[in-house]
Parts: C-alpha cells; structure tokens; sequence
C-alpha cells in the first residue's frame, strides 16, 4: 500500500512586526517564522513564565528557544536541556554555526553531560567534580545539557566542600534566565514530576526565569501537570497548528517558508529483520541507482540486536555497489556514531529518532506506538540537499518513506472498521497533520500513571523540604518551604508530611532503595555493565539482560578491566566505570544467532508469599539468572544474590500477559520470574525492576490484575 504525503510550508513573520531590538541584530538575508516571533514576545513578556511551542519538526524550535540570547546583549544566559547525549552533540553544531551569524562567539557555548564532565574534571587541576560543573557553568552563556544532570543540581547532589548544600543551585538560578527542554514529549510523569518540582523551586530563587518546553506531539499530561503546579495562569502556549500558520500542499509564495518536503510512502506487514532480504534488493539498492548523485537513506528499528544482524546482511551488499554503511545504536561509540551520519545508509535504533538532524531522501523504519512512528517520520524531507564523501553539493530529488508495522496495525489502517471508512486509501495523498491523526487513532493508546505522583512521585519535593528544613538551613529558607509546601502538595495530590513520614519508615524498615529510586530521573541503572569490544574507540555501557540474551561474552573482574581501558584508550578513560555503579565487566565476543530468554531466579522464600506482596512494588533480597550459553553464570549468580534491588512481581501471569493486561507502553522492561521452594513447589510469573516496579505500582494500586488462575491465555 502506497501514500502521497504533502509538502509543508511555514508562515513568516511580517517583517513590519519584528522588534526594533531584534531588526538591529537579525543576520542579513535571515527571516523569521511566525511562531518563532511569537516565542521571543512570550519569553521577554514579564507575564509570562512558561512557554511551550508545539510548532511541527524541522521548523526551528530550538532557534525560537535561543532568540532571547542571540538578540540581547545582556541576557544572563541559557540552559537548554535535550533528552540524549546524541542530540547534545547535534545542537552544538548547530549553535557553532548559528551564534557567529549574531555576533557571538562560537566558544560562548558548552556541553555538559556525564561523559563530557569525565573529561573536563580529568584535565582539571585541583577542582572537585561540582567545581568543574560550576566552573563551566559560569564562563559560558549557552549550556546545553540534559534534565538528568539539572535534576542532581535540584536534588542536592553536587555540593562544593564547605559551602551550603543550596550553594550549586543557586548558582544555576542566578547565571541562566532561562531554561530551554527540547523534545520534552518524550519524559513520562516520573520526568515531568521531577522538572516541575525543580522549577518550583527555583522560582523561589529567581522569579524572573524563563521556561521553555519544546515538542511537536506534546502529551496531555504536561498540562496536567502543569496546572497542578500552578503555572498556567502565566502560560503562554505556541500551537502553530491551530493558528494557521501552516500550508499543505503547493509553494504558497512569498510570505512562506519550506520546512518539510512531499514524499511518496509505502507500508508493509511485519519487522525490519522479516523485510530486509527482499526490502534490500526491491528498494534500497534501485533507490541508489535511480537516484546515483542524489540519494542517501535511513533505517531506524526498534531492536539494537535487529539493528546489528541487519548491519552484517546489508553491508557487504551495499559494498559491492560502492556504498557506505553507518551503524549507530546504544552500543556504537561516539565516534563512530558521528562518522555514520556521512554513510549511504545509516542504521540505527532510538538513538537517531529523537530530534537528531540529519539528511535522508529515503527513510525505512519500524515503531513501536504511534510516538515512535510520527518521531521516526519527522526524520524525512527536512533537507533538499547534502554534502557527499568528496565535499560536494548534492541535491536530493525525491523523498520516500517505508514503514513497517505490525499486522493488526496495518489492518487498521488499510481495512474499514463497521460502519467506518477507511482510515487510509492506497493512492490517496494527505497531509502530515491529518496523517498524525490516523496513526495516533490506529496504535493502541498506553496506559497513563496518573497516580504516579501522588504514590512515588512525591518523594521528589520530600527531598527538597528535607533539605531546605535541615538544622542548618532552616532558619534561612523558613519562607521558602512555606512557599513550596501547598504549592508541591497541590502538584502531588497528596501531603509531603505524609511523604517525609513514609521516608523515614520506609528507611528504617531496610527500604531505603525504593526512595533512591523514586527520587532519581529516570531510574537507576542496577544491572548497568561495562563493555570491551575492539570494534569500539571507546568503553561502553549497556544492559545486562540484554547483553546475556543477545551476546557472546567473556566476563572480566573490575581491575582487569580498568587497566584494559586505561591501556587502550589513556589513563583518564576508566573514570566513568570509577565513579559508577558497574558491578560486572565483559568483553564483547560477538552477537548470537538467535536471543536466548533470560529467566530471573528469585529466592525460595517467594514462593510462599502472601497476596499483600504481590502486584506492589518492594525490595527484593537478591536474584539470579538463568541463560543458556555462558559459563560464567554461577560466578555472577553470587554476586547478584547477595544484592537487594528494587522489583515487583506479578505471579501467574506472563510478561506479554502484563503488557496486554495493563495496556503497557513496549518500553516497559517485564521479564519471567521463577522462584523453586521444597514445599510450595515452583512459582512463575512477572517481574519489574526499577522505575519499571514504581511505575507498574502505580498502575495496578488502581486497578490490579485478577488472580493467577484468572489469567488471560496467550496463543
């Protein structure tokens, strides 16, 4: 089945309504859109403290985000937060290109994130890990960084030696008048909860600080949010959408600017790894034929290991026509990953689709939901031209899509339900806008966990009166905290007395775990692994479940290796495995065949639990693993035995059980459990861990799932 999609076109501002201020600093021949324009009033309107633009990908949101920097000389500066390491890298080479054409140093900007302040502290002499963050903080006007690190500032985790625990956050409030998120869409209620406390209370610290959210499909939650919070009153929402400001179809004329060209698209039935031998020789090769000056590609999947066994089908056929291949997933080092965007074809997972630039006239993708889908989309038309391995200008001449969607999906789009037309006619042409639509409506919408904040969000703010309400800072903050108090229970629903009360029980039951979950971004990395492989230029991280289901290895102990990285790579390279929570070090010998399952063993005594531990969130003693193929499993089983983690389990019910139950988003880790007693027998069921565990918590405190003998049947 084959669509048309339109071309889009963006309303320009009228030149007669920009700002004087603005005039006298616009870069020649530069003109503005309409909704950027509408940004800069709102962000420099003293009415006004929160703005979210919503205007569509690749029509300039982050530069409306940076307009206040670049057209006043006297603005303290910017803070812009994006959600991957991937996109922090990306807008800096933007902002490089972008801040001389106005008249600022290129220098003038910084990245900060975990592995860029690695390096920064590891050439610093004599500085402390918050020194160096503060220190680059200070010399530069633009910061972009990601909400995890700004998170720790708010949460009290860099603290300088001998200054008060507020010191560093009182920094961020005094050097930045404004906070930029980019691609907020993509945090769920544990984010939002734990950004809109932080910006509470920095509006105690300064009142005139600006926050922008930037996203195309921005969820209903935020608003909901949003307005517990209290911000609404002083919200300005940017929707060019609904104001007009969009033309589909033919070149309007003067007054519009081009943001995302018309293509020609196709669907199909099924996974990538299902496609890809026929999709190779029936698509992407005659793509590159037709098209021999004027083509490059991109096939985003959902699997890493899909990504990989796709990579090694495709390579050498791309090869013998004299292509390139790019390979870019949570397992490419940086690098690497910067040099696949030059590749013919560029194979990635959701490193690429959130935001990251890059041109493509030819875009093959999976998704998972109808997020997914439209980000993955968002990637195609932006550009019309590129630049080719001999630094030449070409121009693309054609634009085509490839999605690849499950069965049911596809017969929701191309079938008539009762009584209703069809969602999508082959041959028909639509506009994105209207195509948005029809995908949102055909991918099963996930559940919601409403009930997140008032059950485990709230730990956040606890922390916040905890700290502000310590012996040393109370008398100093006393207005403050009272300030915050109704302000974060209203966004909570709840009392944070009753939080800071369940805190300390919590704590003194052996609990202590579960409030460290809950008050960290976006969870804990508990089965978090370091990674050899001579492919890499560099040490990686990734899962360990992942790894034992997917990955030959070869388990190594902490100092070898450290020294093996500290031999490859420098003598400073080991320091993000120093300062992190790794417990088990492998070296990468290849990827399997086929995925082995994973089982998670749990402790005899669970199988006799009672029904008041089931379906809740807790501290579990200890698990261990079961997965065919590596000897050196009962090695790591006594490790991972004698340490507690946070989980739930769900007996009875398998993990696609769970998901199809409770209407899961796919992102949702479950995995089988198996717990054998000599007198109860073998239990099996479901387990979470981690932010997993508290988010599942929330979701069946409101609506548990039936017994085990109620359980649904999977065929």
């Amino acid at each position: 089945m084959q669509i048309t999609t339109l071309p889009v076109y963006s309303k320009l501002a009228n030149e007669a309504d920009v700002p004087t201020e603005m005039i006298t600093r616009l870069p020649k021949d530069w003109r503005l859109s309409q909704h950027q324009l509408e940004t800069y009033r709102a962000l420099i309107d003293p009415s006004i403290d929160v703005v979210i633009n919503t205007a569509m990908t690749g029509d300039g949101k982050s530069l409306a985000g940076l307009l206040p920097l670049l057209v006043n000389p006297r603005h303290n500066g910017t803070l812009s937060l994006f959600p991957t390491n991937e996109l922090i890298q990306d807008q800096q080479r933007s902002a490089a290109n972008t801040l001389p054409s106005w008249g600022i140093k290129a220098d003038r900007v910084a990245t900060l994130y975990g592995a860029r302040l690695d390096e920064l502290y590891a050439d610093a002499e004599q500085l402390s890990r918050p020194e160096v963050l503060l220190r680059e903080l200070t010399q530069h006007r633009l910061v972009l960084s990601n909400p995890d690190i700004l998170h720790a500032i708010l949460q009290f985790h860099y603290q300088q030696y001998g200054r008060s625990a507020t010191h560093v956050v009182g920094q961020v409030a005094t050097l930045f008048d404004q906070l930029t998120f980019d691609e907020f869409h993509i945090f769920d209620t544990p984010e939002v909860v734990a950004v809109l406390t932080g910006l509470l209370f920095l509006a105690t610290q300064n009142k005139d600080m600006k926050t922008l959210f930037l996203s195309a499909t921005p969820k209903l939650e935020i608003m909901h949010l949003l307005k517990r919070a209290g911000f609404v009153s002083r919200l300005r929402l940017i929707n060019p959408q609904h104001e007009g400001w969009y033309h589909h179809g033919d070149d309007p004329g003067s007054g519009w600017r081009s943001i995302l060209q018309g293509s020609s698209m196709s669907f199909s039935e099924g996974s990538a790894e299902e496609w890809i031998g026929r999709g190779v020789s029936d698509l992407i090769l005659p793509w590159f034929r037709d098209h021999p000056h004027g083509a490059k590609a991109a096939l985003i999947v959902n699997s890493l290991a899909s990504a990989m066994r796709i990579a090694a089908i495709v390579e050498p056929l791309l090869k013998a026509e004299g292509l390139t291949l790019g390979l870019n997933t949570g397992l490419t080092d940086r690098k690497t990953r910067k040099i696949s965007y030059n590749a013919d074809l560029l194979i990635g997972t959701s490193t690429v689709d959130v935001g990251v630039d890059f041109r493509i006239n030819l875009l093959i993708f999976e998704s998972n939901g109808a997020g997914t889908f439209l980000q993955r989309l968002g990637r195609l038309g932006r550009h019309t031209t590129f630049t080719d391995q001999d630094q030449q200008e070409q121009h693309f001449t054609a634009f085509a899509a490839h999605a690849l969607v499950p069965s049911f999906i596809y017969e929701r789009l191309f079938q008539p339900a009762e009584g209703q037309p069809v969602p999508l006619v082959d041959g028909a042409t639509y506009t994105r806008e209207v195509l948005s639509q029809i995908i949102v409506t055909a991918f099963p919408q996930p559940a919601r966990f409403d009930h997140y904040a008032r059950l485990w969000g709230r730990f956040v703010p606890a922390k916040v009166i905890q700290t502000l309400s310590s012996k040393q800072l109370k008398a100093s903050f006393a207005s403050v905290t009272t300030h915050l108090l109704p302000r974060y229970a209203a966004l909570i629903q709840g009392r944070i007395g009753d939080a800071l009360r369940e805190w300390r029980d919590r704590a003194a039951g052996g609990e202590e775990l579960l409030m460290s979950e809950a008050q960290s971004f976006r969870g804990s990395s508990s089965f978090d692994c370091g990674l050899l492989n001579d492919q890499a230029a560099e040490a990686l991280r990734y899962d360990l479940f992942w790894l034992l289901a997917n990955a030959q290895l070869e388990l190594l102990g902490r100092d070898p290796f450290l020294a093996e990285v500290r031999r490859r790579y420098g003598i400073d390279a080991d320091r993000p495995f120093k300062r992190g929570f790794q417990k088990f070090f492998f070296r990468w010998c290849g990827l399997r065949e086929r995925r082995e399952p994973v089982i998670i063993m749990l402790t005899p005594d669970v199988a006799i639990w009672g029904a008041d531990r089931h379906q809740c969130a807790q501290v579990l003693p200890g698990i261990r693993l079961d997965c065919a193929g590596h000897e050196f499993l009962p090695q790591l089983n006594r490790h991972l035995i004698d340490d507690p983690c946070v989980g739930l389990i769900i007996p009875g019910y398998e993990p696609r059980q769970v998901q199809r139950s409770c209407y899961l988003p796919p992102s949702l880790p479950l995995w089988p459990y198996r717990a054998d007693n000599a007198d109860a027998g073998t239990q099996t069921g479901t387990v979470a861990f981690g932010r997993a565990a508290l988010l599942l918590d929330s979701r069946l405190r409101l609506k548990p799932l039936s017994s085990a003998s109620d359980a649904p049947l999977i065929y």
